[in-house]
């Protein structure tokens, strides 16, 4: 596989972890003593996917896919409201599409801002912290799990009596921890190790 076909892999691996975990982000799970929403895990693996692509492709490719990610996730949210305003066949039960395309406006709007912010920070972070990969992708995905959560927690949630500091701390470890297991695949990418 030359170095463009991997650029393309990976962006679709990206755009799909994106679409993916938005769908699944209403499933809560418990893990420990934390509750998250179940896309966390998937999630958190995004923003190092993200700084892989940086690694292969440079910043231009990396806000390229960032951006690609966000319109993936609008026209998520704009479709889910089609389908559910056209009207069912009689005897067809869609509370399952409602319970995962209805999202909230405040919530859709929370997720699309924060998701937004979070990915550009981290792709303006990769490219000027200094140091090794390690260093790079650890400080990058720092300052976007931080904007990330914060943004949406505050967006989604703030007003409604849900104690934002405990849900924001439980995400940031989780996404922080996670986001750090793909790194290897930075590193590789990095040294210019492009399948042949």
């Amino acid at each position: 596989m030359e170095r463009g076909s991997l650029l393309l892999v990976l962006v679709g691996v990206y755009v799909a972890a994106e679409v993916v975990s938005n769908v699944t982000a209403g499933r809560l799970v418990v893990v420990g003593p934390l509750v998250v929403p179940g896309a966390i895990f998937l999630y958190a693996l995004t923003f190092t996917l993200r700084d892989a692509i940086h690694a292969a492709g440079g910043y231009g490719a990396a806000r390229a896919s960032v951006w690609a990610g966000f319109l993936a996730n609008l026209l998520l949210a704009l479709y889910g409201l089609l389908v559910l305003a056209l009207p069912a066949p009689e005897g067809f039960d869609g509370s399952a599409y409602r319970a995962v395309l209805g999202q909230s406006a405040r919530v859709v709007a929370a997720s699309l801002s924060a998701y937004l912010v979070a990915q550009l920070a981290n792709t303006w972070a990769f490219e000027r912290i200094a140091g090794g990969i390690f260093r790079k992708v650890a400080g990058s995905n720092a300052v976007a799990i931080l904007l990330d959560t914060g943004i949406f927690i505050t967006l989604a949630f703030a007003g409604t009596g849900a104690p934002l500091l405990r849900l924001m701390f439980g995400q940031v470890v989780f996404k922080f921890v996670f986001s750090l297991a793909l790194v290897p695949l930075v590193y590789w990418l990095r040294r210019g190790r492009y399948p042949t």
